[in-house]
């Protein structure tokens, strides 16, 4: 099998490696890191996995160059979503040559699917929901702990709940790709209950800790005020979910105890997290507010459920975001 790796980063390039250390041929297209990448490939320190150098079998700067050499089987986009400022298709165009080229989108939020469904219809695409402790730092090095796991399916428009999913040849190569380089690989049934229920924590806390000045999670969940908000903010996107879904976002975990169990997690935190969405703002680089937030506020416009939390974290979201995007010409869409 043939992988390409769109966005090397933190994500990307574990992925990347553990795929190559399976047996399979990995490309990367890397863009900050990629004079460091060409050089010397990713140097990788894993409690997990212990430390090595990833070496990919080629790194392309663009797309486009990665399209000159090999058509691939699988595609794993692991590049910020951000569909506010371009449409996230566009970088894919040159790579795909034909219908056997199966997309796997990993990256956080919902409603990432109908883009690549409208841009590419006939192409297999397969959602995931990530889980993953790993940091890049420059240069290629990449810290990485011990969680490695991707829970997926595959994306369609009609309910596949009773389906066996691992009859589907797209399906069991991609788990076997994985488990081969030791990634824990978790087929779902119901991948956007699971992806619902993985953005209860960021869109319920990543938000407040831009907001609040900085403050990483555990204190704000420690501080009786703000520990109060997000668990309202998450009972919001709970709903939703719910009504998205159409049913229960968790088996064992009712709708009343999901907020509280989130909180008593990042209370529970080894040592301090920092949200993807706070490191974006840190960096004056945009935010994935669309699908975290924006698009959980439109799902609850069609259902007709109140969710001002959310609503008021994402205009002050936005305008904090415009004080640094805008000067540097990045165009913002009025949504």
């Amino acid at each position: 099998m043939h992988t390409l790796i769109v966005g090397a980063g933190s994500v990307g390039s574990m992925c990347g490696w553990r795929i190559k250390e399976g047996g399979e041929n990995v490309s990367v297209v890397c863009r900050s890191n990629y004079e460091a990448v060409k050089e010397n490939g990713f140097s990788i320190e894993s409690a997990r996995y212990g430390s090595r150098k990833f070496i990919p079998n080629n790194v392309y700067s663009t797309c486009e160059d990665a399209s000159k050499d090999q058509e691939y089987d699988y595609i794993l986009v692991c590049t910020k979503a951000l569909p506010n400022i371009a449409d996230p298709t566009d970088i894919l165009k040159p790579l795909i040559k034909s219908s056997k080229t199966v997309i796997v989108l990993l990256q956080n939020g919902i409603g990432l699917e109908d883009p690549y469904v409208r841009a590419y219809p006939k192409n297999p695409l397969i959602t995931c929901a990530v889980y993953i402790e790993s940091e890049q730092k420059p240069g290629g090095i990449i810290e990485h702990g011990k969680m490695m796991e991707l829970a997926y399916g595959l994306h369609t428009n009609k309910k596949d709940d009773n389906l066996d999913p691992m009859k589907n040849s797209v399906i069991s190569n991609f788990h076997n790709i994985l488990t081969s380089g030791g990634i824990t690989s978790t087929v779902s049934k119901n991948i956007q209950k699971l992806k619902w229920f993985k953005v209860i924590w960021n869109a319920g806390l990543s938000p407040i800790t831009v907001l609040s000045g900085k403050y990483p999670g555990e204190v704000l969940v420690g501080n009786p005020g703000t520990r109060q908000l997000i668990l309202n903010a998450m009972s919001e996107v709970v709903k939703v979910g719910e009504a998205v879904t159409g049913g229960p976002l968790h088996d064992k975990i009712t709708a009343s105890e999901i907020p509280e169990y989130f909180v008593y997690s990042t209370e529970s935190l080894p040592k301090t997290v920092i949200p993807s969405m706070l490191q974006d703002f840190m960096n004056k680089k945009p935010m994935e507010h669309q699908v975290i937030l924006k698009n959980v506020i439109d799902s609850a416009k069609r259902f007709n459920i109140s969710v001002p939390i959310l609503e008021t974290m994402y205009d002050l979201l936005v305008m904090n975001e415009k004080k640094y995007l805008e000067p540097t010409g990045v165009p913002l869409k009025s949504s």
